[in-house]
């Protein structure tokens, strides 16, 4: 098994190269919908900047998250009581459920959200857009991730299989593909599609305040962040108001983005849970009323 671990690398390039393929042909002949910018620019620069945030992630801390889980042995999850199959469910579990708590705080701390926001100011939404993280974010979300698997001390080959899982529905959850709604009704129910997740990036503030989940959709309907549907119905825009398409696809403004070309704020103060901020409640009723109108 620990051989099976060093080939940990080798089975994540082979998935993710194998899911860019699936999802960017998918995406070229039955695209979801237009797109506004250059495609060649904006795949290049989201393939540039993950590149530099994989090489800062691996230079700064040195272990995967699968090494380190398979070197651990005094955590919470660590029992010989507790059988092996029921280890892995609850790690897969709880560190699913750890990212979606970070996703959350990303958008409810002020100072989180002007890194995360880099994520959200694509103003196009593909597959593309899963490589699509400051480095900032990157580096701090890895850091707390490792943290949680000394903490709990998970099975590796749980730790392996969601990182897998992680990939391929990362890319899956942002293809710009549209699932028929007898697949998608009934897979809301144990994965994230893309059409649930595509309203978190919608321009509307309090679409963005839900569906913060990664790969299970149960977060968000146990914590009350789930939407079945964007406030604009199909004509929901993707991106930032306040960020343009030529600042939206630019590496140097990805990087500098959050202290410089983006002027986006949010904090504490002005969210609420599942509905975004207060001044954004009133304006949410106001459009639900004129969609029920239509």
């Amino acid at each position: 098994m620990e051989s099976f671990y060093q080939h940990e690398g080798t089975l994540k390039w082979a998935l993710l190269l194998l899911a860019f393929v699936i999802f960017a042909l998918w995406e070229t002949y039955y695209p979801r919908r237009d797109l506004v910018a250059s495609t060649a620019r904006r795949w290049s620069s989201h393939a540039l900047l993950s590149f530099l945030c994989n090489t800062l992630a691996a230079w700064i801390f040195r272990v995967s998250a699968v090494a380190l889980a398979a070197a651990s042995h005094h955590g919470l999850l660590n029992r010989g009581a507790i059988p092996f199959p029921v280890r892995c469910i609850m790690a897969v579990l709880l560190l699913d459920l750890l990212r979606y708590g970070q996703h959350y705080m990303y958008h409810a701390v002020s100072v989180l959200w002007r890194v995360h926001q880099v994520h959200h100011a694509d103003p196009d939404y593909d597959w593309s857009t899963s490589l699509r993280f400051h480095p900032g974010e990157v580096l701090l979300s890895q850091g707390i991730y490792l943290t949680a698997i000394v903490i709990l001390s998970p099975p590796a080959a749980a730790v392996l299989f969601l990182e897998l899982a992680d990939i391929a529905q990362n890319i899956f959850v942002h293809a710009n593909v549209a699932l028929p709604q007898w697949i998608d009704a009934p897979m809301r129910r144990f994965l994230i599609t893309p059409d649930m997740h595509r309203i978190h990036h919608s321009v509307e503030r309090s679409d963005q305040n839900t569906n913060f989940g990664t790969i299970f959709p149960w977060w968000d309907k146990l914590f009350g962040t789930y939407r079945r549907h964007p406030l604009a119905g199909d004509r929901m825009q993707v991106g930032l108001d306040e960020v343009g398409i030529k600042q939206g696809v630019s590496l140097l403004g990805m990087l500098t983005g959050p202290w410089t070309s983006y002027n986006s704020s949010r904090g504490e103060s002005t969210y609420v849970q599942g509905n975004g901020s207060q001044e954004g409640n009133q304006e949410a009723q106001e459009k639900e009323a004129l969609v029920k109108s239509l």
